[in-house]
């Protein structure tokens, strides 16, 4: 029995989204109902709607319809706002990676529309670079949610909110809060890709990218079910040479706890390992810690609809600890955690203003 096997309707999500899909509930209406309801939460409906459509009844394939012209405007949507965003970040001289989005799923998705739509621009800038990146960016309405000194002492990346126009982050660092990996050395790995409007965009290396979707997945403790599905159809498509690169990466780096986590999902959820077999693969601190019964407590915390309360916070540093690789990762980040979470006590508590609504929090 895998971790999603709550006889709810989430299970049915990962048989049709398996290698080889059953597409048994689509004949059940009940069953079918369930499957919708919860591919939106867990974010796969464009992908339900894809694999399903051709085997549901007219009814059903009105629901798929809808589903995938709605993706497919956004899609469309989401690219014109890059284009946008990246001309001025161009006309300032300013050079930026394109993280997921739009153009991830330009190169792994058939059509591009089945990718979940992001509801923000990620884009990787030097740090040297990010006070100039947001002096251009207010120049057309956007402002930053907290200053920048907070937000590279505490964080990796810089938000930035518009009335109109979507949500930018702009990450100095690779995920991970403040120990995250220094963008900087992922520049001159970069690859370039066409945008529909003939400019030309960089992203990350093949390499990066999966590094970057599982260290994305572990710093948000884990979620499903959409996140997982992406990691496993890219880490399936990319060349055993490429999956050795990423893992001696995760090694260097010591995020090799997250990979282990990873591969512990894949298992629960796919009934596939995601690491290839290799006895010298090297062991965490806390290796004995890392098993499915976190992993479960890790899928409970991040399920859709359940709560970021403070309790829930101090659970997913919990559980970011455990997965450090070395006592020396532990140490740095019980301090950084410390500091971050007496500044945010002095400063009005948990609550930043990047959680707030902003049309009342200007």
């Amino acid at each position: 029995m895998t971790v999603l096997d709550r006889g709810n309707g989430v299970s049915a999500l990962v048989r049709l989204l398996s290698s080889e899909p059953d597409r048994s509930s689509l004949s059940d209406p009940g069953r079918w109902e369930l499957l919708t309801q919860h591919s939106a939460s867990y974010g796969v409906s464009t992908l339900v709607a894809f694999t399903g459509r051709p085997h549901t009844s007219a009814e059903q394939r009105a629901w798929c319809d809808n589903v995938l012209t709605r993706n497919w405007r956004r899609y469309a949507q989401g690219i014109h706002h890059l284009q946008t965003i990246l001309t001025i970040l161009d006309q300032a001289e300013i050079r930026a990676l394109v993280l997921k989005g739009p153009l991830l799923a330009q190169r792994h998705y058939q059509p591009p529309f089945l990718r979940k739509s992001s509801v923000d621009i990620d884009l990787a800038v030097k740090e040297e670079d990010i006070e100039r990146a947001c002096q251009a960016l207010a120049e057309v309405g956007y402002i930053r949610t907290r200053s920048l000194l907070q937000s590279i002492s505490q964080g990796y990346d810089v938000a930035l909110l518009h009335e109109t126009l979507p949500r930018v982050e702009l990450h100095f660092r690779l995920t991970h809060g403040p120990l995250g990996i220094p963008v900087d050395e992922f520049f001159e790995r970069s690859v370039a890709t066409t945008l529909p409007n003939g400019r030309t965009a960089y992203v990350l290396s093949a390499t990066d990218e999966i590094l970057h979707l599982v260290l994305h997945y572990a710093h948000h403790r884990f979620p499903l079910l959409f996140n997982l599905y992406e990691i496993r159809r890219i880490w399936s498509a990319a060349p055993l040479e490429v999956r050795s690169e990423v893992c001696r990466k995760a090694i260097q780096h010591h995020f090799w706890g997250a990979f282990i986590m990873t591969d512990i999902a894949f298992r629960s959820v796919w009934g596939e390992p995601f690491l290839p077999a290799n006895e010298s693969s090297p062991k965490t601190w806390l290796h004995w810690r890392l098993n499915e019964k976190l992993y479960r407590q890790c899928a409970a915390w991040s399920a859709p609809g359940f709560k970021l309360s403070l309790t829930n916070r101090l659970r997913g540093r919990w559980l970011d600890f455990q997965i450090t690789d070395r006592p020396s990762d532990a140490l740095r980040f019980f301090s950084m955690f410390g500091s971050v979470a007496w500044y945010r006590l002095r400063n009005g508590g948990w609550r930043t203003l990047k959680y707030r609504h902003f049309a009342g929090e200007r």
